[in-house]
């Protein structure tokens, strides 16, 4: 009886560590994606937005984004990672 207990307040401890664990790892991760898109340059110029809000391409290019190098192609909407980003700095 004794035994289950204190195997019951180990597993109990250790879920607690591992929670914190995520959070610590986790939070920040998901803040530096927003603050790196920030900084990054972004060729307002090269894009236009259709009646819905979508932006589409009007020229072909690489674009640095949060998730890596894109290439976007003319004539085409953009994903939502780089949607966030042409509305955060082109509005």
């Amino acid at each position: 009886m004794q035994l289950a207990r204190w195997r019951g307040a180990v597993v109990k401890f250790y879920k607690a560590l591992f929670l914190a664990f995520v959070l610590a790892v986790a939070l920040p991760a998901g803040f530096a994606p927003a603050a790196k898109a920030q900084q990054l340059p972004v060729p307002c110029y090269a894009f236009d937005q259709d009646v819905f809000g979508n932006w589409i391409a009007t020229e072909q290019l690489s674009m640095e984004t949060p998730i890596g190098m894109l290439e976007i192609m003319p004539g085409h909407p953009v994903s939502v990672v780089v949607a966030n980003i042409l509305n955060a700095r082109c509005g």
